[in-house]
């Protein structure tokens, strides 16, 4: 049976790491095998968990939990795309000797996020998790990991892996000449490859069309992956949340990132504010003539205008709630201990109607 997926996003700075981490602490403390993952390269799920974190899902133990978390290593995606596009080791030596390959994957954006989901897809239909928690980059840099596998759908079109080939095919033909190739017809194509050997540089051309021959033939693999991954993002049983901060520039994020997820017809399934606070804080009351009387004033109006501030926040985002979506409010906390801060984050989210129970 699948796993469940759960997707956070958020703005930079909103907790929304710690939130994933929360969530999926959360979850394991049901009696469910959790996984973690994050696509953040600031490795912010690493300090959040406190443990350092690898390609590889390592197990974590948390108050008596058990949770697996991972976080890809970017500078491989390319390899591991390869890998799985090419499963024979005679093409896939041939394509890493290729001139073009490296140069190619690095200017194709995206590649990271595709493997990402591709590795997601994956652990979610594994059969080795019970759920599975996606932790993905800040803002509006998520929206990359949901469009991208169009994106390359599209890339992948027979036409436009054809004519890249081809280029290849066509420079090649002022390198050498068939004997069988005479008059006009063979005078006219190695004219054209020429042209093109001319403006883009004859063994960049041959390089970059032995590539997509490499690829072309790994087409329907690479499409597979591809319609996988958007079916995973697209399914009804995928959960997103949005998570926020009470702050005008983490409300304005929340604000866009909830109104695209509708825009790609992708539900919410949560509005995470974070760091909220009531404006009650437990304070003492003290004589006017104590020395400390103008410090515990100073905290009772903080509290007061940072109490002031959430509710303001959480009139913003109900106005931005589209139903079935929950509002979730998680509270502010003087704890400094990164630890602490995850297990009462996860004990506030298990009382949370949306976050699912043990199967």
């Amino acid at each position: 049976m699948s796993a469940g997926l759960t997707v956070v996003i958020g703005g930079g700075g909103v907790g929304k790491t710690t939130t994933s981490a929360a969530l999926g602490l959360a979850l394991a403390r049901s009696g469910r095998r959790v996984l973690v993952v994050t696509v953040d390269p600031a490795r912010r799920l690493a300090d959040a968990l406190g443990v350092s974190l690898h390609e590889e899902a390592s197990t974590i133990d948390i108050d008596g939990a058990p949770l697996w978390a991972r976080m890809p290593d970017s500078s491989r995606s390319l390899d591991r795309f390869v890998d799985w596009l090419l499963p024979e080791p005679e093409a896939r030596a041939r394509l890493r000797s290729n001139a073009m390959y490296r140069e190619l994957g690095d200017a194709l954006a995206g590649v990271h996020e595709l493997v990402a989901v591709g590795q997601l897809e994956q652990d979610v239909a594994s059969g080795g998790f019970d759920e599975v928690v996606l932790d993905t980059a800040p803002s509006r840099h998520a929206l990359e990991l949901f469009d991208y596998p169009g994106k390359i759908g599209r890339m992948l079109e027979a036409r436009t892996m054809a004519f890249a080939a081809g280029l290849g095919r066509l420079a090649e033909s002022t390198l050498e000449t068939r004997p069988d190739e005479r008059g006009l017809f063979a005078w006219g194509k190695r004219r054209a490859g020429e042209l093109v050997s001319g403006l883009l540089g004859k063994e960049a051309v041959l390089a970059t069309g032995a590539l997509f021959l490499e690829l072309q033939g790994a087409r329907e693999r690479w499409l597979e992956l591809v319609q996988q991954s958007e079916a995973r993002l697209a399914s009804a049983s995928t959960r997103y949340v949005v998570v926020s901060a009470t702050s005008g520039a983490a409300l304005d994020d929340a604000s866009y990132l909830a109104r695209q997820l509708r825009e790609r017809k992708l539900a919410t399934t949560a509005l995470v504010l974070n760091r909220c606070r009531d404006g009650s804080r437990a304070l003492p009351v003290l004589d006017a003539a104590h020395p400390l009387a103008a410090m515990v004033g100073e905290l009772r109006d903080e509290d007061a205008r940072l109490g002031a501030q959430t509710a303001a926040a959480r009139r913003r985002l109900e106005r931005e709630r589209r139903s079935p979506t929950v509002l979730t409010c998680l509270p502010s906390l003087d704890a400094s201990d990164p630890r602490r801060i995850l297990l009462e984050l996860a004990s506030a989210l298990e009382r949370e109607a949306w976050v699912p129970r043990a199967r």
